[in-house]
């Protein structure tokens, strides 16, 4: 089972390669070295160089899961006499509205069903209606269904109206096209195990500078995911608590994968991924949930075909070394979800396609 090589077609963790997994074998540092502080350097510079956004935006590294980076957000960036309107249509837009809710923020949602993308009309009317908004938070790749919301177009919106836009570019920074940078968006929250091909355990927040100096006296709402105060000591080459240092090399290792791919070149690997996925899938019958213009290049919901179940599928993929990811909630009943981020080439999609013609051939017999 350890030396099996999986083919992960879940959202994350992604398939990494043999250098970014060796990375991990460093020998043991202590964390207030500057031997490591060297390392977590290179990675926030390189995280907003490869972005061309290193003028403007600063990053702040936390050791935890892209949820870590959500909540460090929006707990040190909302004030607190004000709110945040959050657009909710998946899991991920609902798990900011937990995350306001335990830190007793004042937050409302803008709801609407997981396959429909959030309108910038809506938000605008919104936003008028309600003075007392600060901030508008957002998921760019609702992994839930493999739903792309229009965060340029929504972030002009906020921007016109004086406010201020988080997103949550967990599953989609480095393999979706996004301007972080646009007017508008003050923070992006994403995590190193998706596109960028990094190992779980490090997430992290681009903000704006400006932004980011705007928190300094802010009262916290948490102690350990205070973002002014990860981000003041990271500036000093410090760190307020232990980090992931080994995983850290690995991210370093990843983002030197990453310049040496290009981020376009990437984007474009994984669209092609997804386009010879979906070209297979719809020759064997498979239907799409998301409508076409509102989907990702990087997630597809499918919907199951009569007669066949998610887990026996799962199963009959697995012994062929695929594994494919359940829909969330409802979902799973009548739908599955398969990634091609990760390592995963064209020709890997079309061993995946493959392998699923196979399951068919013997879940039918």
């Amino acid at each position: 089972m350890a030396e099996r090589e999986w083919i992960l077609l879940n959202p994350g963790p992604a398939n990494t390669s043999l250098r970014v997994r060796q990375a991990l074998q460093t020998p043991d540092l202590c964390h207030r070295e500057p031997e490591f502080f060297e390392v977590m350097r290179e990675c926030r510079e390189r995280l907003v160089g490869l972005l061309g956004i290193q003028e403007t935006f600063g990053t702040v590294l936390f050791t935890g899961s892209g949820t870590a980076a959500v909540e460090a957000a929006l707990t040190s960036v909302v004030p607190p006499d004000r709110s945040v309107l959050v657009i909710n249509n998946g899991v991920y837009g609902d798990r900011m509205l937990r995350i306001c809710r335990a830190a007793r923020i004042a937050a409302e949602a803008l709801s609407y069903d997981f396959t429909t993308p959030g309108a910038p009309v809506d938000v605008a009317r919104r936003l008028r209606e309600r003075p007392e908004i600060s901030h508008v938070s957002i998921v760019h790749h609702e992994t839930t269904t493999g739903l792309l919301n229009p965060v340029e177009r929504i972030a002009d919106v906020v921007a016109a109206t004086g406010r201020r836009l988080i997103v949550d570019a967990t599953s989609s920074l480095f393999g979706e096209p996004l301007d972080v940078a646009h007017e508008g968006i003050d923070f992006v929250t994403a995590s190193a195990n998706k596109c960028l091909q990094a190992i779980p355990g490090i997430s992290f927040v681009l903000g704006r500078r400006a932004a980011l100096e705007a928190l300094a006296g802010w009262p916290a709402r948490s102690v350990y995911l205070d973002l002014h105060q990860h981000w003041a000591t990271q500036e000093r080459d410090n760190t307020p608590f232990t980090p992931a240092v080994q995983v850290l090399h690995a991210l370093r290792e990843a983002l030197v994968e990453l310049e040496e791919e290009g981020v376009g070149a990437r984007i474009v690997r994984y669209a092609e991924n997804c386009r010879v996925l979906r070209r297979g899938m719809a020759a064997l019958g498979f239907e799409i949930l998301v409508p076409e213009g509102a989907r990702s290049t990087i997630l597809t919901t499918f919907r199951l075909k009569p007669g066949l179940t998610y887990d026996a599928l799962h199963d009959a993929m697995k012994r062929r070394g695929y594994i494919i990811y359940a829909g969330q909630g409802e979902i799973r009943t009548y739908a599955f979800r398969v990634s091609n981020m990760g390592t995963l080439t064209p020709e890997d999609m079309a061993g995946v396609v493959n392998a699923f013609a196979e399951c068919l051939q013997e879940l039918r017999g």
